[in-house]
């Protein structure tokens, strides 16, 4: 019986899947993950540039209320607007009035620029004005980008092959004062959880540390919701483990059966 579970795991995972059913909970690969650092102080006297062309301060968005950020660059072909768009339908569905938070999205290219950011945020114009949600995109300067990135244990490398940067998907809620409450990992989200995370950041509270999911930036097609022959070959390999693993326990086990016969 067991070796047919195990077959039909094995078989079931080599069938490409849609990315919300691909959040497998294994370690991520060195320089693409969350290293999470809960209760870590953002770099709140760092200054950017938001989606119309003003510098602000990364602090000037905190002080009333949680913030959500989520990092990511807005010319990704990718994971990157799959992850704003599961982000959106979850805040979409907590049923918070969208005054109690904020959403802020920060560009990890240096080269992208607020007109960028602005087309971007257009593009979610119907989402945020529907449910009135207030969010700001950022770019900024390679050293700011990079302090804030590890101050959230953010991980990422740029593939000079893909011409694309790797990156983990998932975003994080910091408490008002700017501190790291929750993360969130994957793309798409439970509202009651987000919900309660965001009333927990809001009282300054600091939630627990979560797995981590292979969701890799640069390996998902957004077109066909589904990843590439690489990441699909480590999910093989893991499944082709597994099975071996219980073909030889079975082994030993028959063959300890005989021998007490």
């Amino acid at each position: 019986m067991l070796l047919l579970i195990a077959v039909a795991f094995t078989f079931g995972l080599s069938r490409e899947q849609p990315a919300h059913a691909q959040a497998l909970a294994v370690p991520a690969p060195a320089q693409t993950r969350y290293v999470q650092r809960l209760n870590a102080t953002l770099p709140l006297s760092s200054t950017f540039t938001d989606d119309k062309g003003r510098p602000t301060r990364l602090g000037a968005y905190f002080g009333k209320r949680p913030v959500v950020l989520v990092l990511g660059y807005f010319h990704c072909p990718n994971l990157c607007s799959t992850l704003m768009d599961g982000v959106l339908e979850s805040l979409a569905a907590v049923d918070l009035p969208p005054q109690s938070y904020r959403v802020l999205g920060v560009s990890i290219d240096p080269s992208e620029t607020p007109e960028q950011a602005a087309r971007k945020k257009a593009s979610y114009a119907p989402v945020l004005t529907d449910k009135g949600v207030q969010m700001t995109l950022l770019t900024g300067a390679k050293p700011q980008v990079e302090t804030l990135a590890h101050s959230v244990g953010f991980e990422y490398v740029y593939d000079r092959e893909l011409q694309q940067y790797m990156h983990p998907a998932g975003f994080l809620i910091a408490t008002p004062d700017g501190r790291i409450s929750h993360y969130f990992m994957g793309v798409r989200f439970d509202p009651r959880d987000v919900r309660l995370a965001l009333i927990d950041a809001s009282s300054q509270r600091i939630g627990s540390p979560v797995d981590q999911l292979l969701l890799l930036c640069s390996h998902y097609d957004p077109v066909t919701g589904r990843y590439s022959a690489q990441v699909m070959t480590v999910v093989r390999a893991l499944s082709v483990t597994v099975l071996a693993a219980l073909v030889i326990w079975l082994w030993r086990a028959a063959r300890g059966r005989r021998g007490a016969a």
